[in-house]
């Protein structure tokens, strides 16, 4: 996840670091709980699906940290079946 990332939304971009290590924190969770194949890219495209509308960065921490392995596997597992995520071939 990089500050000129395309799926980062332009009122976050000055918190892309504080983002990026919150979401940092949150793959390595989900590690610690055996799913290891996630990534940190992977994990911000499937929070990008679940952001809160209107927009808001106390919002989008909320959104970050309540993710659920159930939820993000089950994201995983439906862009598998339809093809439309490039993931890695050990997912």
């Amino acid at each position: 996840m990089a500050v000129d990332d395309p799926l980062m939304h332009p009122e976050l971009r000055p918190y892309a670091d504080q983002l990026k290590w919150l979401c940092e924190a949150k793959v390595e969770e989900f590690r610690l709980m055996g799913y290891d194949s996630i990534d940190v890219d992977s994990f911000w495209a499937y929070i990008c699906t679940k952001l809160p509308r209107p927009l808001s960065l106390h919002r989008l921490v909320d959104v970050v940290l309540s993710a659920k392995p159930n939820d993000y596997m089950t994201y995983v597992t439906l862009g598998a079946l339809r093809g439309d995520l490039g993931m890695p071939d050990d997912v």
